[in-house]
């Protein structure tokens, strides 16, 4: 009889420390899951700044005044002297 509570307090502790170790073991997988979460959340801000600075460009490129100038410039396109309409 004099074994049961030396035991029961060794197992009480074993269990404490096991607990312990579970949670710093928690922890320490919540701090690395959170620098995660922050690098793919900083990668995602410069994307979407990449992304705003290509839709920009994509606009400046798609205006009248610079379709017309590579039209001119690099295709050596020219207006028609003569228009002739066409009916259906």
């Amino acid at each position: 009889m004099k074994w049961l509570p030396v035991t029961s307090l060794l197992v009480v502790l074993a269990a404490a420390v096991v607990s312990g170790v579970q949670v710093a073991r928690q922890a320490h997988d919540v701090r690395e899951l959170h620098a995660a979460l922050q690098d793919v959340q900083h990668r995602q801000d410069e994307l979407m700044s990449e992304y705003t600075r290509l839709l920009l460009e994509r606009s400046a490129l798609s205006a009248y005044q610079n379709i017309e100038r590579v039209a001119v410039t690099e295709l050596a396109m020219t207006f028609p002297e003569q228009v002739e309409r066409i009916a259906p």
